[in-house]
């Protein structure tokens, strides 16, 4: 081993991992862990109560690795899994990786070789996207790579270049989630996710992370490997989904309310609102049959009742959702939700 990546001579990196029964994908995670080319670190797994085995599974990943640490706690939800881990994390960064996720083997060299040269309190990086479908194969969807080079002081959100790079990031799906990223944990110390949230607390955290005030750099690279599967979260009819849309979009439109973005930037995250509004809609009409139609059309008419409903509906003909979603929720008629979920 030499000095450079001795632990003694280069920062602890903790690296937090919610687990909620992900066995089927686990080891695979844990694994692209304990291979980081960069040594020095604390890798915390923890337990939301799985039922699967993948309790288990951390135990004895912890059996053999002196670096890994386990925290097992009641099925409380990933921001309290993660909440969990950053009150137990001690490295000078911080990163998250999803239990169905992994990392590149230099991921961690690159983003702490980035953040102590740059001196940055959060570093950027781009991921693989990888569709695992029905009958167990994998395919790789795309890669999400980092255009930004500049370093960005967010405290400077509000001058106009700025603002524009923030959110050219933010729509180019790299800048919302709290994976693919290194933060210097003193950044963070004060900050936590919201509990009641499941869908899109990550964006929460990471804009009132920016908002506060940080310094900015990118890898153009993919470091991160990012699984889609049919139990993922973003997936998939979930009651609560509609409260959190609202309350994650609320956050979003506020961060941005008084900075000079272009019209090209403000259109498209517009957009990914849209998207996100009707695709729950769409994904409570698959539902149909399986789910309650009276906590289905509870749903559809919260989400297309919205506060934040003009926004949806100035960018609902660009939507990638069939007809018939973008006419009902345009109408927003009962009769008609109770013909759709039909």
């Amino acid at each position: 081993m030499t000095d450079e990546t001795k632990p003694s001579s280069s920062p602890l990196v903790s690296i937090i991992v919610p687990v909620w029964n992900a066995k089927q994908y686990l080891d695979n995670c844990i694994n692209s862990l304990r291979s980081q080319t960069y040594p020095n670190l604390e890798i915390i797994l923890v337990d939301d109560g799985s039922t699967d085995g993948s309790s288990e599974l951390c135990d004895a990943a912890m059996e053999t690795d002196w670096r890994i640490h386990v925290i097992h706690q009641s099925d409380r939800g990933v921001s309290a899994a993660r909440n969990a881990g950053l009150d137990a994390a001690t490295g000078e960064f911080v990163a998250f990786v999803d239990s169905d996720d992994s990392l590149r083997r230099e991921a961690v060299a690159e983003s702490v070789r980035c953040a102590v040269t740059h001196s940055s309190d959060m570093v950027v990086f781009g991921y693989d996207v990888i569709e695992e479908h029905a009958d167990g194969s994998v395919t790789k969807q795309e890669s999400k790579t980092v255009r930004q080079g500049d370093v960005i002081d967010t405290r400077r959100r509000h001058e106009k270049i700025v603002a524009d790079q923030l959110c050219a990031l933010d729509n180019d799906e790299l800048l919302y989630q709290c994976w693919g990223k290194l933060y210097r944990r003193s950044n963070i110390s004060g900050l936590r996710f919201t509990d009641d949230v499941a869908f899109g607390e990550d964006t929460v955290f990471v804009l009132e992370l920016l908002s506060h005030g940080v310094r900015l750099t990118f890898l153009q690279r993919c470091l991160y490997v990012y699984r889609q599967h049919a139990d993922s979260l973003i997936r998939g009819f979930r009651p609560g989904k509609a409260k959190d849309l609202e309350y994650v979009h609320g956050k979003h439109l506020a961060f941005y309310q008084d900075m000079p973005i272009s019209e090209e930037n403000r259109r498209n995250l517009y957009l990914r609102m849209a998207n996100d509004a009707l695709w729950a809609i769409y994904d409570a009409g698959r539902a149909a049959g399986t789910v309650d139609k009276t906590e289905l059309l509870c749903f559809v008419r919260h989400v297309a009742s919205s506060p934040y409903r003009n926004v949806y509906l100035r960018e609902l003909r660009h939507v990638a959702v069939n007809r018939s979603t973008k006419i009902a929720f345009a109408i927003n008629m009962i009769s008609l939700w109770k013909w759709y979920l039909r």
